[in-house]
């Protein structure tokens, strides 16, 4: 099955839907590049990566190309631009630096930033930098070496146009309102709403009710689109795309994978292949997280999309609807928890002379059985002053 946002992608400059200005002045900008880098920013899904793309298409430039959230240091970033900014194009009559996903970078990412300013200072070739937003205080001085040029949402009726040409193309039966409703709800993600197209096209029959299951396009969208291009393809150059333009962190993808990996892969081989995949990306998660070592982030990466992309022998056609973790409640019902009972342990230890971590571990048990005596509970909450949080935590 082929991923409809691969299929319908923009050929040339005027098939991309909206942003023409925009598109226009990176065109000029590109062609008469002087010493500035190009800045494009603006929300996920509405074109800034195809734009560049087509252009250097168009103008017959190769086009050299790196992740920040893939390379975060000074190291990394010349071992893959250094030798591309000074040597002529074999093939091209020109190139393009293309900096993608800056949102991914951070305030102690120092050593990227300056690298990327030195690339821009004697790169011969347009340094074309992309990024969702641009209140990020790390790319405050990449700002400053910019010209900035911002890409706009696209509108609702541009999104129906495009929307009614796929759906029947693909012989999608689909109410006119419900599409309308469909385009409103992508919030100006192109790329969301056909994925979501794609999603309603497996049911025979689409209903109102499955659009607002959809609700506004947010994170829950955006990762149920990486996780479709993961589950729903076995082609590795799509699934290892897959997380690179969502908002969740690496720990919370890795979540939602490991939540709903059991209800897409039914067969057990495939399911054990998947998790496989996955524990490896976590060993990796862990060097990260342990050492510091962001050089592994392609590792990660790489185990959690392609890996588990590929641990299936064949795709899946079945629908599944893809849940948000449980972990992440129980993490914070079960903190909740711990810090009233901490905030117990605080109160008993000024008047008992214990510590609060062996009041914890030794008394607050009893304390909670003690509880169940109605005259010793009033007692204990009016000698140690407890708030009816403590009380709930107690009587439970």
């Amino acid at each position: 099955m082929e991923l409809w946002t691969e299929k319908y992608r923009p050929k040339k400059g005027n098939e991309i839907i909206g942003n023409k200005e925009a598109l226009s002045d990176l065109r000029r900008h590109v062609s008469n590049y002087r010493k500035k880098a190009i800045l494009i920013y603006g929300p996920s899904g509405v074109g800034k990566t195809i734009a560049v793309k087509i252009i250097a298409d168009e103008l017959n430039f190769e086009v050299i190309e790196l992740n920040a959230s893939d390379a975060r240091d000074e190291k990394n970033i010349n071992s893959i631009l250094g030798e591309a900014v000074k040597q002529r194009s074999l093939f091209s009559k020109g190139k393009i630096i293309l900096v993608d996903e800056l949102d991914g970078i951070n305030s102690k990412d120092r050593g990227f930033v300056k690298a990327i300013i030195a690339l821009i200072e004697k790169s011969s070739y347009p340094v074309v930098m992309i990024a969702n937003e641009l209140e990020n205080p790390a790319l405050s001085q990449l700002k400053r070496k910019s010209i900035s040029i911002k890409f706009e949402p696209i509108s609702a009726a541009e999104t129906y146009n495009l929307l009614s040409k796929i759906a029947k193309h693909e012989s999608v039966n689909m109410e006119e309102s419900l599409l309308k409703t469909l385009s409103y709800l992508s919030g100006g993600d192109i790329r969301g709403a056909i994925t979501d197209l794609q999603l309603l096209s497996f049911s025979k029959e689409i209903k109102k009710a499955d659009l607002d299951s959809l609700g506004s396009r947010n994170k829950l969208e955006l990762i149920s689109s990486a996780l479709i291009k993961i589950f729903k393809s076995s082609d590795m150059n799509i699934a290892s795309s897959a997380l690179s333009n969502i908002s969740e962190d690496i720990n919370e993808c890795f979540m939602w994978l490991d939540e709903n990996i059991p209800y897409e892969y039914k067969k057990s081989e495939d399911l054990a292949r998947a998790y496989d995949a996955l524990s490896l990306a976590d060993v990796y998660r862990g060097k990260i997280i342990k050492r510091q070592h962001w050089r592994f982030l392609v590792y990660a990466n790489s185990f959690a999309t392609s890996g588990v992309a590929l641990a299936k022998k064949q795709k899946y056609t079945h629908i599944a609807k893809y849940n948000r973790s449980s972990r992440i409640l129980n993490m914070w019902i079960a903190k909740s928890r711990f810090m009233q009972r901490k905030k117990i342990a605080e109160k008993l230890s000024a008047k008992m002379h214990a510590s609060k971590k062996e009041l914890i571990k030794n008394s607050i048990p009893y304390l909670k059985i003690i509880f169940k005596n109605k005259k010793m509970a009033n007692e204990i909450t009016k000698e140690y002053d407890l708030s009816p949080e403590e009380i709930n935590w107690l009587n439970k």
